[in-house]
């Protein structure tokens, strides 16, 4: 009979404990969310939950950074297109389509521990300030490469880089209040239009 290899299961076991972790983390918070629920959820042992991560702080702290690395794993695949206008319609809609995969629950991993964490923890801030600045610098260089290519009226593309992360993440907040992706659509609506019309100004 196979048995797996020991680090292999240890590997597994570790991505099982961050998943159920990052879904408890979204919809109830790190200072609402036990051990023990955290324990139940993911079905393990205590001992192998500490075995893994020594406290619930560096637990939490995992969580942010595996989901910063997935979120932008998904953002380069999705930042492109034949225009570099495309590429910024193109990875909304990526960031459209992961809200949509959890039914508009829970909101944004990053948004909500911002509001929650930023003040208190450090570390944790340190990880959330990465994700947007480096989503802002993601979308203000394909904002330049549209307004060299464009000769748009478009004169602060970091600017407008800046609105669309916190129009979509405001969209994100409305739309787990309403469980309606409605809200997150039309805020993309408008953010297609503004960026297609290109007004004098921005």
């Amino acid at each position: 009979e196979y048995q797996m290899p020991e680090a292999r299961k240890g590997e597994q076991t570790k991505q099982v404990i961050l998943q159920k972790t990052r879904m408890l983390l979204v919809t109830k918070g790190f200072h609402h969310t036990s051990v023990s629920e955290i324990i139940a959820a993911s079905g393990v042992q205590k001992g192998s939950l500490y075995y893994h991560f020594p406290s619930k702080e560096e637990l939490g702290l995992a969580v942010l950074e595996d989901a910063r690395d997935e979120f932008f794993a998904i953002l380069e695949q999705s930042l492109t297109g034949t225009t570099p206008l495309a590429k910024v319609f193109n990875s909304l809609e990526a960031v459209r389509r992961q809200m949509q995969k959890a039914n508009f629950v829970g909101g944004c991993l990053f948004g909500n521990s911002a509001l929650e964490m930023s003040d208190s923890n450090p570390r944790f801030q340190e990880v959330i300030r990465e994700v947007f600045a480096r989503w802002v610098d993601l979308l203000t260089k394909t904002l330049a490469e549209h307004r060299e290519s464009d000769g748009t009226t478009l004169q602060e593309p970091r600017l407008l880089a800046k609105l669309i992360v916190a129009a979509i993440e405001g969209g994100i907040m409305m739309a787990r209040v309403s469980k309606d992706g409605r809200d997150l659509d039309d805020c993309i609506r408008s953010l297609r239009r503004l960026l297609e019309r290109q007004p004098a100004g921005l």
